[in-house]
């Protein structure tokens, strides 16, 4: 659920963007290309500015993630740790797809008959380690790395 739920955040419309910050604590880190942010703010302008960057200026233009591989585990007595792979595509939504990874309500690539390769324009890497929070079944992301490779 953390998967679709960031993913349709960060492609998601500017009026909502502001809910990312509630996935994160003081104490989270996020790492990106090379550098280090600590903390909801520092972490939420980063995600910001890269967001503005897949955007773009013209929405028919606009980068979207395309989740392709995702990985479950867990991390300790209480952690989860989730990594995902996929493709960053020029699009207007976010997509979860491949083999054994179907998200409820959302359209399958055969129902959109989109070609993925010829679309890439990079791909990504991510992994979220997940603790759990103050409140019952309430998980926050404490270290998340991302990694994009430009195709």
């Amino acid at each position: 659920m953390l998967a679709i739920h960031y993913y349709l955040l960060f492609n998601g419309s500017d009026e909502i963007w502001h809910h990312m910050k509630t996935f994160y604590m003081e104490e989270s880190t996020f790492s990106f290309s090379g550098k280090v942010y600590v903390g909801q703010n520092d972490i939420f302008d980063s995600l910001s500015n890269i967001r503005r960057k897949l955007k773009g200026d013209r929405p028919q233009e606009k980068i979207v993630h395309v989740v392709e591989k995702l990985h479950c585990r867990a991390d300790g007595e209480s952690g989860i740790t989730i990594r995902v792979f996929g493709s960053l595509i020029v699009g207007n939504q976010f997509l979860i797809c491949g083999d054994g990874v179907k998200a409820e309500g959302m359209p399958t690539l055969d129902e959109l008959s989109i070609d993925i390769p010829s679309k890439r324009v990079g791909q990504f890497r991510e992994q979220f380690n997940m603790q759990l929070g103050n409140l019952m079944s309430c998980y926050y992301i404490s270290n998340q790395d991302l990694y994009i490779i430009q195709s």
